[in-house]
């Protein structure tokens, strides 16, 4: 039976409050790195976002590289589940191709591609970032492998050009992406590209999975 406190409330273990802590913490960091950038998130103002002492934020996460590293994955396991459940409602065949592509592009054209990217150069130049980026690298690479080929589904899984046609396909988002970063502030004009090229992959991507 669960223990209570005074107003009757459900009282959560020591692991319970660590867990959210540490989501709390994690969170917050990805906000951070979006509306910030990561020279100008710090311990200190993650920790006042997360609603958290920095003796707390400290316990957790000793240093700035090691709280952004775990964010990263963090936020790519939320990714994943969310991929997860939206490919359960692609449909099994016919045009699910053309709405993997679109469930993909969806993930990428979001403020989190820039964030990211900052920290891939920050690394270049910061060795402890690299070193507890490094340490994911692995992990996040299989992970997202492994959301592509959920995505595109099992029958595209048995033909020929699968593999090169995840390849191809996530470089061409990881592209555009970054166009996006460096582009004019002409929204409109860059989101008609943006659906033409992501329309005129549709039907490469189909010829490659059949053809390789």
């Amino acid at each position: 039976m669960p223990r209570l406190t005074r107003d009757g409330k459900v009282r959560r273990t020591q692991e319970e409050r660590s867990a959210e802590t540490r989501t709390r913490l994690l969170d917050a960091t990805v906000d951070c790195l979006i509306d910030l950038g990561y020279a100008d998130t710090t311990t200190t103002v993650i920790a006042e976002r997360a609603g958290v002492s920095r003796g707390a934020q400290l316990h957790h996460f000793p240093t700035k590289a090691e709280l952004v590293a775990a964010a990263v994955e963090h936020l790519t396991r939320r990714i994943g589940e969310d991929l997860h459940h939206e490919a359960a409602k692609l449909p099994a065949d016919g045009d699910r191709v053309s709405a993997a592509v679109d469930l993909l592009w969806s993930r990428f054209s979001t403020p989190l591609f820039p964030a990211f990217l900052e920290l891939l150069v920050a690394a270049r130049t910061d060795a402890e970032l690299r070193k507890h980026l490094k340490a994911v690298e692995e992990r996040l690479a299989h992970s997202m492998q492994r959301q592509v080929e959920e995505v595109f589904g099992p029958a595209s899984s048995k033909t020929p050009g699968h593999a090169l046609a995840i390849d191809l396909t996530l470089n061409l988002m990881y592209g555009m992406a970054l166009q996006r970063v460096l582009a004019s502030p002409d929204a409109r004009q860059l989101k008609r590209r943006e659906l033409a090229m992501v329309s005129a992959w549709k039907d490469v991507v189909t010829r490659v999975l059949e053809n390789v």
